[in-house]
């Protein structure tokens, strides 16, 4: 974080609103990123975001240092993924029955992101993939493809994840290889003849 972020967020700690509404302006994409692709488009998304910003602006005394402001924002966002995950059962679940259905003005994350990009071949494949992943495998892949966009570092995926970034690396590499093989099963439905 450079030094100008570290003063915004320094002001916002002492109470200073504009200051508090420009990091909630500057660090809301992201957060809707994050919990968009945990929560896979589910129609609360919107309020996970809500609850997560609250909880950053009301929760900025306990900071201990701002330059960790990036860091934290991404913890506490992923402990309200997963506070939403405990009280509502009923989230999105992967499964064959998902992949059997056709993209629809009601559809699920991914069927909409395939339509609206036009996502062919591997990308498709790696999209529908992610659909056969459980809940933690789906936030550890978000979260790469965060790190692998830029947007994260490894040091807040670990951060996020409330692990090494040591440890970190191994669940990457474990969540990569049930995405290998989730494609393959993908592969395997689409296959012609079946």
């Amino acid at each position: 974080m450079n030094s100008q972020s570290v003063a915004v967020v320094e002001a916002a700690r002492a109470g200073d609103t504009a200051a508090q509404d420009e990091l909630v302006a500057a660090y809301l994409p992201l957060v809707y990123n994050i919990v968009g692709r945990a929560l896979g488009g589910h129609a609360d998304v919107d309020d996970v975001v809500q609850e997560t910003m609250l909880r950053v602006i009301n929760g900025l005394g306990e900071l201990r240092d701002a330059a960790a402001f990036r860091s934290w924002l991404v913890a506490i966002t992923m402990n309200q993924i997963r506070s939403h995950w405990r009280e509502r059962p009923e989230a999105p679940v992967s499964g064959l029955q998902e992949v059997a259905e056709v993209p629809d003005p009601e559809a699920d994350f991914v069927d909409i992101t395939i339509v609206r990009l036009g996502l062919q071949g591997q990308r498709k494949e790696v999209a529908e993939a992610t659909r056969w992943l459980d809940d933690d495998e789906q936030t550890v892949l978000s979260l790469w493809w965060l790190e692998a966009a830029g947007e994260l570092t490894r040091a807040e995926v670990a951060a996020a994840l409330d692990m090494t970034p040591q440890h970190a690396a191994v669940r990457i590499q474990r969540t990569k290889a049930q995405l290998d093989t989730a494609r393959g099963v993908v592969r395997a439905l689409a296959a012609q003849p079946a």
